[in-house]
């Protein structure tokens, strides 16, 4: 398998993590924002839409982060991430749907736009929209301690990836979700989280 995208993009995160978790040897070419590529026609072959990431398996090209991560569990159904994909499936895309525009919103707010262009008001009302869709994480994380139910799964991945980010440009942000916080913390401990997601991004900022 070939994983196309550069790994500063939370999207190509997923996608790594996931690799290590299932245990699949891969090779990463690093394409995407100041590293180009996206233009090579080994690549454009892959997919429709010229954005990472795209995993390329026996051939073809599977694009779309959640698209890969229930490829990988239908590739592989007998690996214990596979078994969680009914669990975590709604909650996949609660994120693309849900949370992942106000946290894009908010990431660009406070890393990717020069400061003359930030507006102090659009970042509070994304960071309330936020907390409360956190709220909603929390009140799941409470039944069984992973949002892909009862173990962890693919999920906590699609939603946990974007987690060290947030809560490094947000600290503060939902200080009475208890259940989130315990889950983002055990997220941290996992050797996938510090290999590919706890990782240095500040090629992203404005130069």
């Amino acid at each position: 398998m070939i994983l196309w995208g550069r790994p500063s993009s939370v999207n190509v995160q997923k996608v790594l993590w996931a690799l290590d978790e299932f245990g699949l040897p891969f090779d990463h070419r690093v394409v995407g924002g100041r590293h180009g590529g996206l233009d090579d026609p080994a690549f454009r072959a892959l997919a429709p839409v010229a954005k990472v990431p795209v995993l390329e398996d026996a051939g073809q090209g599977v694009w779309e982060s959640h698209a890969i991560l229930r490829h990988l569990a239908r590739r592989h159904p007998g690996h214990a991430l596979s078994a969680t994909l009914a669990t975590a499936d709604p909650w996949m895309e609660f994120g693309t749907s849900t949370f992942m525009p106000p946290f894009i919103g908010l990431f660009y707010q406070r890393v990717r736009l020069y400061p003359e262009e930030r507006s102090a008001a659009r970042a509070e009302a994304l960071e309330r929209d936020l907390a409360a869709i956190l709220s909603v994480m929390d009140e799941g994380l409470s039944a069984t301690g992973w949002l892909s139910g009862p173990a962890f799964g693919l999920a906590d991945i699609a939603l946990g990836t974007p987690m060290y980010r947030l809560f490094d440009i947000a600290p503060g942000l939902a200080p009475g979700a208890a259940h989130l916080r315990d889950w983002r913390a055990r997220l941290a401990r996992r050797p996938g989280w510090q290999r590919w997601i706890a990782t240095d991004y500040s090629e992203l900022r404005p130069v």
